[in-house]
């Protein structure tokens, strides 16, 4: 599978609406992770943690397990998830604004409303990635926007950042792309970096940030990767020398 592959699941006890936005989902150029019907069933696929989203019915097996699900998705799964429903009540509307779900669908609904809404929830997740959230799930990695769908990347595979303006440049060595992220240098490096990561990363001039396990070489005024050299200053060697453990 693609390391940029965002991996649907959906958990639907209604087998036809299952089916509906799993093959829009895959049109769209998404995979589909996996399907659940019941509550129990989701329980057993959620805890395989291979999937990035989940597309929720929040009236599960007809009661209210879906939004009990929510929250579970929510506090322990730390992934994101969109409520699908009909009809919300108000006791149902209640509980599923405590399950902090990124986002709604109501059904029935066209096949962009439900791109549109999963493209929403993606973003809305990575708004609310906090310090110290690379302790659970799947959380080295994030979303970027490209085109008409978010593509998946990994925060091991970046080899370096460099700020511009309230952005943060990163350079993806799987593709050899840059992509923009809406943060300075300084907040992505202490906050959005997870917390496991974050040490892989030191910043080696005023704007740039280098992964350490891409250097190849190091010298008085210079670091070189495979895809760049990347300025060194005085003010940052002494910092990078102590990481690198470097004998002069």
């Amino acid at each position: 599978m693609k390391t940029d592959e965002i991996r649907i699941a959906i958990i639907d006890d209604e087998q036809t609406w299952s089916k509906v936005i799993a093959n829009v989902v895959t049109e769209y150029g998404y995979t589909v992770a996996w399907v659940a019907h019941t509550f129990e069933e989701a329980i057993i696929k959620l805890n395989g943690k291979d999937y990035d989203l989940i597309l929720l019915d929040i009236n599960l097996d007809n009661n209210i397990s879906g939004t009990e699900l929510g929250k579970m998705i929510h506090s322990f799964y730390k992934k994101p998830f969109i409520f699908i429903t009909s009809n919300l009540d108000p006791h149902t509307l209640k509980a599923a604004i405590e399950a902090k779900p990124s986002a709604y669908l109501t059904k029935p609904f066209q096949q962009a409303s439900l791109i549109g809404t999963l493209q929403s929830a993606i973003n809305n997740f990575n708004d609310n990635i906090q310090p110290g959230l690379a302790s659970t799930g799947d959380s080295d990695m994030f979303f970027v926007k490209q085109g008409l769908k978010y593509k998946k990347i990994h925060w091991a595979n970046i080899v370096y950042l460099r700020s511009e303006d309230n952005y943060t440049v990163i350079f993806n060595s799987i593709d050899g792309n840059e992509y923009y992220v809406r943060s300075t240098l300084t907040k992505t490096m202490n906050h959005i970096i997870p917390t496991s990561l974050q040490d892989a990363f030191i910043q080696v001039n005023r704007a740039e940030a280098v992964n350490l396990k891409f250097v190849l070489e190091v010298t008085t005024d210079e670091i070189k990767t495979a895809f760049k050299a990347i300025v060194l200053t005085k003010t940052f060697a002494g910092s990078l020398r102590k990481v690198m453990n470097l004998i002069e």
